[in-house]
């Protein structure tokens, strides 16, 4: 019975994606993926730059969002360093999903040298500069 349930909670988890591997997919797979920026309002306003195509998350029901995505969507999620503990239950509200966790966080994004947006305050909230 342990090995059945280690199967479920293995096909469930969050895989780690490395900075470069995204960089290449972000393109191939625009249609078919999602990255969240999970980062708290403060370390946005800190940092205000945001991987290009990302959505912000400091103002969103998460578990709304993550139901409104399409089957088969695959979503990178990512903050400063690491994604926060109490969001590695994800991958339990849709199977139908593939989650990744940016490895290092926008850190290690910044660090590669990888394109960044800048984000601009408006009505409350921040959107990508065009």
């Amino acid at each position: 019975m342990w090995r059945i349930f280690q199967g479920i909670w293995a096909t469930r988890e969050i895989s780690e994606i490395t900075a470069a591997e995204l960089s290449v997919l972000l393109e191939p797979l625009s249609s078919s993926l999602i990255i969240l920026d999970l980062r708290r309002r403060d370390d946005v306003d800190c940092y205000p730059y945001i991987i290009p195509g990302a959505l912000l998350t400091a103002n969103v029901d998460l578990r709304a969002l993550i139901g409104w995505l399409p089957s088969r969507t695959r979503v990178v999620l990512y903050a400063t360093d690491h994604i926060p503990k109490g969001l590695n239950h994800l991958p339990l509200w849709r199977s139908d999903l593939k989650f990744y966790a940016l490895s290092g966080g926008l850190r290690a994004w910044w660090r590669d040298d990888l394109k960044l947006e800048t984000l601009e305050p408006y009505a409350g909230g921040l959107r990508a500069r065009q």
